[in-house]
Parts: C-alpha cells; sequence; structure tokens
C-alpha cells in the first residue's frame, strides 16, 4: 500500500512538470553493523521524505535499500541505481564496499557521501567524486591523541581497533601522531564482534602500563571490553576514549555504568542542545514512527546530515543550472564554501557560520570536533569544537 501511494504521489509530481530526482542509500539494515546502518538509513529516509516535495520544478523519490553488509550487494544496488532511477548522488555506507567501488565511482563520475569516513575514499587515485560528510576516522584518532597529550607528556597508548579496513584506517596515521606528540604507543590490537572476554587483552595492556586506549570501532566490542576493564578492577589505572562510531546512546546502553568516563570524539550536535537539526530529527523520529531512542541516536543524526547535504546539493543544482543530473549536482557540492556553506544544524565547527563546506580538493565536509564524556547517562562535552592541528602533517606531510 505504502509503495502504491509513494508511486501516485510520483506520478502526479509528474504530471505536473516536475522532474523526479531519486535519492538512494543502500546500507547494513539487517546483519553486520545494523547497529549503525539501521537507524542512519532511517535518518537518510526520514529527512528525504521530509524534503520530497521542497525543492521548486524537483520530486524527490526516496529510496532506501538494504544491502546487509554484503560488498557484492552493495554494488549490485548501486549499478541498479545508475540504470534504473538515474541517480545524480549516491549515499553510501561501509568501508569496504566504498573502498571497492571506487575506481567505478570515478568512472561514472557520481558524487557519493559515504557514512564511512574512511581517508583513503577522498585520497587518490579515483577519490574525487567521494565526499565525506564529516572528518576522517584518521582525523578523529589523532585528535584524540592530541588531546591525550595534553593531559600527560610521555603518556603509553594503545590502539585497539576492528578487524577490517574500517578499524584498521587510523593505524598508521596514530603511529606518526604519537612519534610526534611524544605519546609511547605501545600496542596495537585488532578486536571484533563476540569479545564476550577481554581478560587477557586489558591484563596484556595492565603488564605493559598502557594508560589510555583508544578504540577504532562500533560499540558492541568497545562497550564489552569496558565492562570487564570495571569487573577487573582497572578503570581507575587505564582511561578508554574512541572514535565517532564507538560511542553515543549504543554504547550507553551496552556498557551500562561501565561506559561512565569513557572520552568520545564526535562532530554532531548532542540530543540536549537547542539547534535547528537536533529540533528537525526529534520531530522526524516522531512524525515517521521510529524507535523512540532515535531521538538520542547519533547514527540517526548522521543520515539526517548525509541526505540534508545531498538534497542541498540538488536544490542548488536545480537553481543554478535548472537540471539535476551528476555533473550539476558535483558543481554544487564543490561549491558549497565560503559564504555558500551549507549550515544544517546537525554538526558542530570550528569555522564561524560555517558548518559543512567542500572545494574539489577538500572532500571532507563538517570538520569540527568535540570530545565528550560519558556522565551519569549521558555524554557531555568537555571540549570546544577544534579540528586536529596533527593531522595533515601526519598524513599528507603538509
Amino acid at each position: 500500500m505504502r509503495k502504491g501511494l509513494l508511486g501516485v504521489l510520483a506520478a502526479l509530481g509528474l504530471a505536473f512538470g516536475q522532474q523526479q530526482v531519486t535519492l538512494f542509500w543502500s546500507g547494513a539494515i539487517t546483519g553486520a553493523t545494523s547497529e549503525t546502518g539501521a537507524p542512519y538509513g532511517a535518518g537518510v529516509e526520514d529527512y528525504c521524505r521530509h524534503m520530497a516535495r521542497s525543492i521548486p520544478g524537483i520530486a524527490l523519490n526516496c529510496v532506501v535499500r538494504d544491502d546487509r553488509y554484503d560488498n557484492a550487494t552493495t554494488q549490485r544496488l548501486f549499478e541498479e541505481a545508475v540504470d534504473r532511477f538515474k541517480i545524480p548522488i549516491y549515499l553510501g555506507y561501509s568501508t569496504g564496499a566504498m573502498l571497492q567501488m571506487k575506481a567505478l565511482v570515478q568512472e561514472l563520475k557520481i558524487p557519493t557521501l559515504p557514512a564511512s569516513n574512511h581517508v583513503g575514499l577522498v585520497d587518490p587515485p579515483n577519490g574525487d567524486y567521494f565526499f565525506i560528510p564529516v572528518s576522517t576516522y584518521s582525523e578523529q584518532v589523532v585528535a584524540l591523541l592530541e588531546y591525550i597529550a595534553k593531559q600527560k607528556r610521555g603518556a603509553k597508548v594503545a590502539l585497539v581497533v576492528h578487524p577490517s579496513p574500517f578499524g584498521r584506517a587510523p593505524v598508521e596515521a596514530a603511529r606518526r601522531a604519537a612519534q610526534q606528540l611524544g605519546l609511547q604507543l605501545v600496542d596495537v590490537q585488532e578486536v571484533g564482534a563476540g569479545n564476550l572476554d577481554n581478560t587477557a587483552l586489558l591484563r596484556r595492556f595492565e603488564a605493559a602500563g598502557v594508560e589510555f586506549v583508544v578504540h577504532q570501532n562500533v560499540a558492541g566490542p568497545v562497550a564489552n571490553i569496558l565492562k570487564d576493564t570495571r569487573r577487573l578492577g582497572l578503570a581507575g589505572k587505564i582511561r578508554h576514549l574512541g572514535a565517532v562510531y564507538t560511542g553515543g546512546v549504543d554504547l550507553l546502553n551496552l556498557a551500562g555504568e561501565a561506559a561512565e568516563g569513557f572520552l568520545w570524539a564526535s562532530p554532531y550536535f548532542t540530543p540536549q542542545e537547542d539547534t535547528p537539526g537536533i529540533r528537525l530529527q526529534k520531530e522526524l523520529v516522531a512524525r515517521f514512527g521510529r524507535p523512540a531512542t532515535y531521538v538520542e541516536n547519533h547514527n540517526y543524526t548522521a543520515g539526517m546530515l548525509a541526505a540534508a547535504i545531498a538534497i542541498e546539493a540538488i536544490k542548488r543544482a536545480q537553481e543554478r543550472f535548472r537540471r539535476v543530473n551528476n555533473e550539476t549536482v558535483y558543481q554544487a557540492i564543490v561549491g558549497m564554501n565560503g559564504p555558500n556553506a551549507f549550515r544544517p544544524g546537525l554538526a558542530v565547527s570550528t569555522k564561524q557560520g560555517i558548518e559543512v563546506d567542500f572545494t574539489r580538493s577538500e572532500r571532507t565536509g563538517a570538520e569540527g570536533l568535540r570530545i565528550l564524556e560519558a556522565k551519569g547517562g549521558r555524554f557531555v562535552p568537555v571540549t570546544e569544537p577544534f579540528t586536529s592541528a596533527l593531522f595533515r602533517k601526519v598524513h599528507y606531510g603538509k
């Protein structure tokens, strides 16, 4: 019934001379990492439905597909979207699939906004059409190391990362940053789902004198490590920190009281902050009947942000060129800078009045970060928004 109604509405839009433009996302609604993918996809879909008739001359067709975290399925869905819907922009998801598709995206010249923040997506070769909505995992981890260096000079640090390209993304940048900052990076371990007993890992860190553990992972494995840290009486000895997909409401729910004191690098405003984007998130969750927990879920916020950037680019392409295709949308995205930067009220910024900006060479959007601490069942900011002072030096050599 719902699909039939959407089809009727689309047909009515075309009847009135509107161009139908499909906003297409595929990601892990089920399967591995679906705790991230399901709310992210909901944020994309709900924001798109909210904006479906907001652009004069354009009727947005909102399509969300489950790829079950399978790279082959992701590529098949992308190719179908290109052939069937003639998509002018693609919203993607996982690191592995996006890296696999880089050459194809470059060949087709389809602007792509991934949920993955892997720096390799925007690096050459074949990175010209990838636009990461926020800072990269590598920059987030380097920023956390900078924070640690301010807390204790020469501290001993360990990295715990997901056993995948997603997890390994920031390791080399972290090694170089630790050396520059005078930190001792004494261990790097890979930990995935099913880590129900982390005693050996934590005793290894204790024996090495590790004082801080930086995580690049999803919330589940981190929560298990935090609970074991507390069980073993190590909470006073080892402090845990993590990049964007480690924290938020998922971690609080999974780790419970063991999450207390966890430090999280996030580009997003919190549910307690009164911004246009966060007010809209609360409205959309209620309007579209999503789980009440999505009001506080930063993955839903992230999906909204990706959709907002894409739809703003479609809007600007229509206004500037009077046609929407992959080339005009690309031009609209790379023009989002200076006085034309985009301000959806979903992410923090270090630049006055600028939230999201892109150029042809700078293809990460909202680069501001804050460190937030888990206190009393919520994350509260403990720093002002900042960007890493060291990341570009250790990654790009400048």
